[in-house]
């Protein structure tokens, strides 16, 4: 399945980039949904590329009901395994789950782009692709992967926008500091 949204960060490209790369556990403080983001390794192989490993960790109140009896709150995490590119200004990624591993796969990459009036769009292109084969009869397989393939579209898709909104009130309290 492909992910791909575009948002608006009324702030200029730099800031939005450094913010994102090398700011990111303080982030966590705008997002409701995260209770916190670690950095768990960071490589400099060359002038202006960072290798990061970030584990975030949702909030324990993410877990929906029908879920908990598979997914434990300590469960709810991933890693972000980002390539960031300032001379592209670019950042590869790809997402670790911390339940289902074998099962999900996501990776992109956000490229950020300087609009006319000096602020930025981050867009996002990837890919997610859950294998959900031998979970349920094939029958049933059928009809429930694309529902949940647009259940895991629906909450994705927004969770970018609150990221950049996050980063937008994070840079906005910021300013000048």
């Amino acid at each position: 399945m492909k992910i791909s949204v575009v948002t608006a960060v009324p702030f200029a490209r730099e800031a939005v980039y450094e913010a994102m790369c090398s700011q990111l556990p303080a982030l966590a403080a705008y997002m409701p949904n995260i209770e916190r983001i670690t950095v768990m390794s960071e490589t400099r192989p060359a002038e202006g590329i960072i290798d990061l490993v970030n584990q975030w960790t949702a909030a324990g109140s993410e877990v929906p009901a029908v879920a908990r009896k598979f997914v434990k709150p300590e469960q709810m995490n991933w890693l972000d395994h980002a390539h960031w590119d300032k001379g592209a200004w670019r950042c590869d990624w790809r997402l670790e789950m911390g339940f289902m591993t074998e099962r999900i796969q996501c990776k992109g990459s956000t490229t950020y782009v300087e609009t006319a009036d000096g602020h930025t769009e981050m867009r996002i292109e990837g890919d997610l692709v859950l294998d959900l084969k031998g979970m349920m009869p094939g029958f049933l397989l059928k009809k429930a992967q694309p529902a949940i393939e647009g259940f895991v579209s629906r909450t994705i898709e927004p969770n970018f926008q609150k990221t950049a909104d996050a980063l937008t009130a994070y840079l906005k309290e910021n300013a000048g500091t």
